[in-house]
């Protein structure tokens, strides 16, 4: 009820600061810059859109399959769409809705609760490092263009931030990857640590048995499954590559191909500079901060103000089509998903039995 009522109370705002936006920038340069973009332009971004989330089922699909997940495809899918919804609403595009999608596929597909989220936690890990990749790689494309000169004034304290992240992003990525290798519990000994504190020391000792689980079969899936990981690694790498045509795809269907082309530079900047503003965005979809970061990188680019308007409300268009069809799944799952009780355990004659603190 209470995120109910503060999502209300945002979605409101949230439309009235994108309209600000659009006034600040000019409504009738942004009306002209839409129409000369053309349907086209909007098209391939929502194909973007849709190949972005059937990657991330097919991810999902390959890392299931070693476990016996057998899930219909439209169901992972549906989980994927509910998920990224909850995503976007929250205060990071990377996390929040993963609650959403392990409940709506748990139920759906009659599986337990811990398994579905051993799944989903090894496909963010490898979302993670996939990602690294691509941001890696436009972080270092940026910084070395000596058109975009982002160790200068008055960008070089963009530029700096950009790569300072980029660098601690693939230490904390080394990190990951030793700890999978390793058959680490990172997630179990912060579970640990926090039944120490007497408020805390019944809830975490219930779920303290569940992480060990959870984190055990990320691992043995990890290192044992090697094809299936690197195969969803693979869908995944695609999920973030779709991410990064966007604005080649907008702007080489638009009317606006010839005036200011992108190159690989532009790209990276442009990719590098979205994700970090929505890494933390404090309304839906980011608006008003990644509008304005954004505008300032395009206007770095030799883009007006109204044309990368354009391209922000296409965004916003297919971002409210995906929250708007995660909406729609999830109320029709309804009274099947919301207040169940999860599956059991399978395979365990003990888990039913009060589960004792570390």
């Amino acid at each position: 009820m209470r995120r109910a009522l503060s999502f209300a109370i945002v979605l409101p705002i949230t439309v009235l600061l994108l309209f600000g936006i659009v006034w600040v920038v000019g409504p009738e340069g942004t009306l002209r810059a839409v129409e000369r973009a053309g349907p086209w332009a909007f098209a391939v971004v929502a194909a973007l859109t849709l190949l972005t989330l059937l990657a991330q089922s097919v991810a999902w699909d390959l890392l299931g399959r070693p476990i016996g997940h057998r899930v219909p495809f439209l169901t992972l899918f549906g989980g994927i769409t509910v998920g990224q919804a909850g995503n976007m609403v929250t205060p990071s595009t990377y996390l929040g809705g993963e609650p959403l999608r392990i409940a709506y596929v748990g139920k759906l597909a009659s599986l337990p609760y811990h398994q579905v989220a051993g799944t989903v936690l090894l496909s963010k890990y490898l979302e993670f490092l996939s990602f690294m990749v691509v941001f890696a790689f436009s972080a270092v494309v940026a910084a070395l263009e000596p058109e975009f000169a982002l160790f200068s004034p008055p960008n070089r304290v963009g530029g700096m931030a950009m790569v300072a992240v980029a660098g601690l992003l693939l230490g904390f990525s080394a990190v990951l990857w030793v700890s999978l290798v390793r058959r680490r519990r990172p997630l179990t000994r912060v579970v640990r640590a926090l039944a120490w504190f007497r408020p805390l020391r019944r809830p975490m000792a219930r779920l303290w048995r569940r992480a060990a689980a959870m984190e055990d079969q990320v691992s043995r899936t990890f290192c044992e499954e090697r094809g299936a990981s690197l195969a969803a690694f693979g869908a995944l790498l695609v999920s973030h590559a779709t991410v990064f045509a966007k604005p080649l795809g907008f702007f080489l269907l638009s009317g606006f191909g010839g005036h200011a082309p992108l190159s690989l530079g532009k790209l990276c900047l442009i990719f590098a500079a979205g994700q970090l503003l929505l890494s933390v965005q404090l309304t839906p979809s980011g608006v008003g901060m990644l509008d304005g970061g954004l505008i300032g990188t395009f206007a770095l680019l030799g883009y007006d103000s109204a044309m990368c308007m354009a391209y922000l409300l296409c965004l916003r268009l297919w971002d409210a089509a995906v929250i708007g069809a995660g909406a729609c799944l999830a109320a029709r799952a309804g009274a099947r998903f919301f207040g169940a009780k999860p599956a059991p355990l399978i395979g365990s004659a003990s888990d039913e039995k009060e589960e004792t603190a570390p």
